[in-house]
């Protein structure tokens, strides 16, 4: 197993810009799906691989002329592959060019697309998933991996979360969240709200505040509460992955993996470690 992205041409199809430190994102995204695929393939019937903001498949690095793959990619090229793929992105020219990557290098591959947005798509992207029976089973992974906090509704991963589903969620606690507290607090200001699910979020926030709780701690508990409320296992602080700048070294997000099953947990935290070089490992 290799935690290194390669470094692919140009294909004159659009690629969205990200800064260098998304390939850490991108790493880890490939590092938990292959133990993800590999473990489960001989105790489900269907793996299914959901990608809620899947982008156009390819990524170039600010202020270079790099390019890495996208999520979509990542998770395509994992061996054992997943059995079958959903892609949801609202940008028309985004999906146009990763429907046609796919098209060319992963036409063996079961790939569904879903235009639109993921929190008005979520119906769609449902029915895209094959029921689950005895005989039957299906497990499907999401990542989940938003731009900002307004970008992605509590709502839709509660509803996804009716299925036997896990999710590594891409949480913006301080590109965002740090940086727009005094917005985000307004009255008439839903952001957090529709992110969290939860209406008084802010009588909590005025505790934490005072016990001198940072908002990005304060938004990531509370976003694992939710989970927990789900049945699935809470993802403390420890456990969940900072990336930070590569330039200034500032925190940016946090990504938590949220399981119903403990082995779960287990693979995110080889993947952390293997990630940072600090324990190599087999599965």
């Amino acid at each position: 197993m290799t935690s290194e992205l390669p470094t692919l041409i140009d294909d004159g199809l659009v690629s969205e810009e990200i800064g260098s430190w998304g390939e850490e994102k991108y790493r880890l995204l490939s590092l938990y799906s292959q133990m993800f695929a590999a473990s489960m393939k001989n105790k489900w019937q269907c793996r299914v691989y959901v990608d809620l903001f899947a982008g156009s498949g390819r990524s170039r690095i600010k202020g270079t002329n790099k390019i890495v793959a996208g999520s979509p990619i990542v998770a395509l090229n994992v061996e054992p592959k997943f059995d079958r793929y959903i892609f949801c992105e609202r940008s028309a020219e985004k999906l146009s060019a990763l429907e046609a990557r796919v098209l060319r290098d992963y036409s063996a591959a079961d790939v569904s697309f879903q235009p639109g947005d993921a929190n008005e798509s979520v119906e769609e992207i449902l029915a895209k998933i094959p029921p689950h029976s005895k005989e039957y089973k299906v497990l499907s992974f999401c990542f989940v991996d938003p731009y900002n906090l307004k970008d992605l509704a509590f709502a839709t991963i509660d509803r996804l979360s009716s299925r036997f589903m896990d999710f590594l969620v891409l949480i913006a606690t301080d590109m965002d969240a740090t940086r727009n507290i005094p917005i985000y607090e307004l009255p008439d200001n839903k952001v957090v709200e529709n992110f969290l699910g939860l209406p008084n979020w802010r009588n909590a926030w005025v505790a934490a505040k005072a016990r001198r709780e940072s908002f990005s701690h304060y938004l990531m508990q509370r976003f694992s509460n939710q989970m927990e409320a789900r049945d699935y296992i809470r993802a403390p602080i420890e456990e969940t992955k900072l990336v930070r700048s590569t330039e200034k070294n500032l925190p940016l997000y946090r990504l938590a993996l949220f399981s119903r099953h403990k082995l779960a947990k287990d693979f995110w935290k080889q993947a952390r470690k293997y990630s940072d070089d600090q324990l190599d490992f087999k599965y």
